[in-house]
């Protein structure tokens, strides 16, 4: 499992609890589903299948990547 906090800022820390709800919500309606946890909801948790193929992961990786992007030019 891997986690990856979402916050406003690098240095005070604060939790981007609406951002990490918005990435959700772009990769689900390109297929990939991802959780968001924590106790302020921005912790983005991903677990991959110990049998997932390089192409699979690679998919995933840009539809993640891609929803990144797409939220940040919003």
């Amino acid at each position: 499992m891997l986690g990856l906090e979402l916050v406003q800022d690098r240095i005070t820390k604060e939790p981007a609890t609406e951002k990490a709800k918005k990435l959700v919500q772009l990769c689900y309606e390109k297929g990939l589903f991802i959780l968001s946890c924590g106790n302020y909801g921005n912790i983005i948790r991903t677990l991959m299948p110990l049998v997932i193929t390089t192409e699979e992961l690679d998919k995933g990786l840009s539809i993640l990547e891609e929803s990144f992007y797409e939220m940040e030019k919003q």
